[in-house]
């Protein structure tokens, strides 16, 4: 692997890890155009712990807080959603593994985009309709109990986030979209899909580690070097670029990538 071919497969990961656009999805459609082995474990996880300490750098006062007071809702919901994404996982891994492959992108490319423009339509109507003032004023100002973090909203998301093994359907996007969905408002719902994919990165690194049975890419150290560092400061570029331009945004707008891209995978893989 080059040094130009790992720096722009840093980038692609970093930035799609965090916005609604599948970085499984982009990592595999890029693998295949540069000709790479699909199964290339080592340079694969350096990109995924690379990405890991992407959200601890940005989120780390809200972790820290978390840690110090472990028995509070938003982590009894983080520990709910998360359970529920692996339990699913371990059982239904194997089948949607081999049922799923690159063939599938121009169609999960397209089921992504389908699910942010109906997420998009549905906040605008739920915006329309706005909650009593004085249900407003009874918010606090934590992020994190403001958008309405519930146990169904948790319970929801860490099914969706399951669903999201599945090549080019966005874990972010998906994840995003399920919150939106449920009630919680825009900027929690960035927040918390994002915070939710440090236990499911730590997971799968250990089920790949432990239970693949490919053997890791010679990638000689500098590729791999310059890869994570792109991926760790776009991972932190693109969480920041999200969370600003989520409060004012429509995600319909990513629709529109994700349908152009579709097309394109239709004519290239």
């Amino acid at each position: 692997m080059s040094n130009a071919i790992a720096l722009f497969l840093g980038i692609i990961q970093g930035l799609t890890e965090f916005l609604p656009v599948s970085s499984s999805g982009h990592l595999i459609l890029f693998q295949r155009i540069f000709g790479l082995p699909e199964d290339i474990l080592l340079f694969t996880i350096l990109l995924h712990v690379a990405t890991l300490l992407a959200v601890v750098i940005v989120f780390r006062k809200t972790i820290w807080n978390l840690i110090k007071n472990p028995f509070n809702k938003m982590n009894y919901c983080l520990v709910l959603s998360t359970i529920i994404t692996c339990v699913f996982v371990l059982l239904f891994r194997e089948v949607m593994e081999s049922a799923f492959n690159y063939r599938v992108l121009p169609i999960t490319f397209m089921l992504t985009a389908i699910i942010l423009f109906g997420v998009t339509m549905l906040d605008d109507k739920n915006n329309k309709n706005p909650r009593p003032e004085s249900a407003q004023n009874n918010d606090t100002v934590t992020p994190f109990t403001k958008g309405g973090i519930s146990y169904p909203s948790a319970m929801a998301v860490g099914f969706t986030q399951f669903l999201a093994v599945i090549p080019g359907l966005s874990r972010s996007g998906t994840t995003i979209s399920t919150l939106m969905a449920t009630g919680v408002k825009r900027e929690t719902a960035a927040e918390y899909s994002f915070l939710m994919s440090i236990p499911i990165i730590i997971a799968s690194l250990v089920f790949e580690v432990i239970n693949s049975g490919g053997a890791p890419m010679d990638v000689q150290p500098l590729p791999l070097t310059i890869a994570f560092i792109a991926a760790f400061v776009s991972g932190i570029f693109a969480i920041k670029f999200m969370l600003k331009i989520i409060k004012n945004v429509k995600l319909w707008w990513f629709s529109i990538y994700l349908v152009l891209l579709s097309i394109v995978t239709l004519f290239v893989l």
